[in-house]
């Protein structure tokens, strides 16, 4: 093996790093950002082209493209250009997910690539779908789809792909049987053996165009889908949502193929108003350097672009997307340490990247960083992605574990959906918070909404223990209220005061002098026993120990009690 210094490398790659004879465009719209070497123009064009096709997607598709995922797509001018970064040899385009964002990369933009530019669409619509499907239906669909043409009332789909038909034609006796093409995976030989994978990918084609298309199919193709999601067997699907066993099927797409009436489709929406006008500008260097490294990450080729990111940092360190770019470098070698640092400095330096910050924020929690400073980085990017999910559960958690509960409730109720698999901790945790609001009908609510969803004895186990603090607070002599002001205090115990109208505990504290809270029945009070010893809840004098306490504070009128107490830790 020839082992190159890191000079040497850097010197025989100096061509693919530094494209400075090469001048990019880039042309933004409201769903892309669109690079390419091949002129304005042809980057405008194409701009227009996705916007089409995503509104198509989001109109008439079975699978909507997705709102939140950032899709970067380059288009080069020549294949030379194209081959320093394509997977094999015979991509003419190809579809990858990236740190921050996933990519389309197209050879040229000659009209031919529109077809291949719409089979990567399809594949960025299905990664993000949450569908599961096999193989030979996602290259299958996605073919279909790439035939799409504008005309006068729409959109056709389904016209014949010459190429398709060139290979099955030749390969009339030999077709692969029905359980070989439909248990290829991207890691079967069949995928990467030159003829057979043109045949392979020609009979997906045939197949699914026959299913997605044909009168005698097309009604049951969502229940197919619906099934292969699930979890069947292409076989087994084909006889749930078609009444059809697999040979029968098999043998209808033979016929369907050889009778070379394929029927297509118009699907008659407007697409006049698909996004509004592209937006070119010439790309600067230093920005076209940036586009290419972050593509060779994206490209699983992390050591060229950490050569080039290291070369544009002398030149710019503080430049803000460099900084984004280094950190998600960094994160995708697991150097968390830094990968924080570059992601802090693009934080500092104002990224609004709604996924930096959230990564970001799991890596403070992780570091033990304030959880003031992970909710600020959490706020940023529920900010600059109302719709983030993730970054909304997050964030309620942390602000839960801040005490901040009404800010935690604000959060979780913002999460726009769940999935079954989340919603037993998820509406356990908005449970809990509106608890310590004080609305006990809401706590209540959500808590039983987590038990339809309960998979695991631990996670009822869970539900319990909030249930009953639930109950015991209800029925304690001090009820919480909706809305109940809570009080957050440090300070000493130095006893219990206790009286013909009740028992109440005393703190010192610094600011307020001494407290007198309230005690509800044991059960209504969370204890926190972060120390050593036992808690002794006597009346009279006690040797004074460090505590915190939160309680609910109580109305001005009455003057023998602070308020209620909530929680107490020791």
């Amino acid at each position: 093996m020839i082992r190159l210094t890191r000079a040497a490398l850097l010197v025989a790659l100096a061509p693919w790093l530094a494209p400075a004879a090469v001048e990019w465009t880039r042309v933004a719209t409201p769903n892309f950002e669109l690079y390419t070497s091949a002129g304005e123009k042809a980057g405008i064009d194409m701009a227009v082209h996705f916007e089409q096709v995503r509104a198509f997607f989001a109109k008439a598709s079975p699978v909507k493209p997705p709102g939140d995922v950032p899709l970067r797509i380059i288009a080069f001018s020549s294949a030379e250009q194209f081959r320093a970064f394509s997977p094999n040899a015979l991509a003419a385009a190809f579809f990858t997910a990236g740190p921050g964002r996933d990519y389309i990369v197209m050879r040229d933009t000659t009209p031919d690539s529109y077809a291949f530019a719409v089979h990567e669409y399809m594949h960025f619509v299905v990664q993000h779908s949450g569908l599961k499907i096999p193989t030979w239906l996602n290259e299958g669909w996605a073919d279909v789809y790439s035939s799409m043409r504008r005309v006068s009332d729409g959109m056709a789909v389904g016209d014949l792909i010459p190429m398709r038909m060139k290979i099955l034609e030749a390969s009339t006796g030999a077709w692969l049987d029905f359980n070989t093409l439909t248990s290829v995976t991207t890691r079967s030989p069949i995928y990467n053996e030159g003829d057979r994978t043109g045949l392979f990918y020609g009979q997906s084609w045939a197949l699914t165009h026959m299913l997605f298309l044909s009168p005698e199919y097309h009604e049951n193709f969502g229940k197919f889908l619906l099934s292969l999601h699930r979890g069947a067997s292409a076989s087994e699907a084909c006889q749930t949502a078609f009444g059809k066993s697999a040979p029968v099927v098999a043998a209808d797409a033979r016929a369907y193929f050889d009778r070379r009436k394929l029927v297509g489709r118009v699907f008659q929406i407007s697409l006049d108003s698909a996004g509004a006008r592209p937006l070119p500008a010439a790309l600067p260097e230093f920005d076209a350097r940036l586009m290419l490294a972050d593509l060779q990450v994206a490209t699983r080729r992390a050591d060229l672009a950490r050569l080039e990111y290291e070369r544009l940092e002398k030149l710019n360190p503080s430049h803000v997307d460099l900084q984004r770019s280094m950190g998600y470098l960094f994160a995708g070698l697991r150097d968390a340490s830094q990968a924080r640092k570059h992601f802090e400095l693009a934080f500092a330096a104002g990224a609004t990247d709604a996924k930096l910050c959230y990564n970001l924020a799991l890596m403070q929690l992780a570091a033990k960083e304030p959880l003031p400073t992970v909710i600020a980085s959490l706020e940023r990017a529920v900010t600059t992605l109302p719709t983030y999910t993730e970054a909304l559960i997050q964030l309620g958690l942390v602000r839960s574990l801040n005490r901040d509960f009404p800010q935690a409730v604000e959060a979780f109720m913002a999460v726009p959906a769940v999935t079954a698999e989340m919603a037993p901790p998820f509406f356990n945790a908005l449970a809990y918070a509106f608890l310590q609001t004080g609305d006990l009908d809401q706590a209540r609510a959500h808590l039983a909404t987590a038990r339809k969803y309960v998979q695991k004895p631990a996670e009822s186990a869970v539900l319990d223990n909030v249930s009953k603090l639930i109950d015991a607070r209800a029925a304690s002599a001090f009820p919480p209220h909706p809305g109940e002001q809570i009080v957050q205090v440090q300070g000493s115990a130095v006893g219990i005061a206790c009286s013909a109208t009740g028992q109440r505990l005393q703190v010192q504290t610094e600011r307020s002098g001494l407290l007198a809270l309230d005690l509800p029945a044991m059960n209504a009070i969370e204890i926190v026993h972060a120390g050593k010893g036992t808690l002794q809840m006597a009346c009279g004098p006690a040797k004074p120990f460090p505590v915190f306490v939160e309680y609910a504070k109580a109305s001005a009128l009455r003057q023998d009690s602070a308020g209620v107490l909530r929680l107490l830790s020791f």
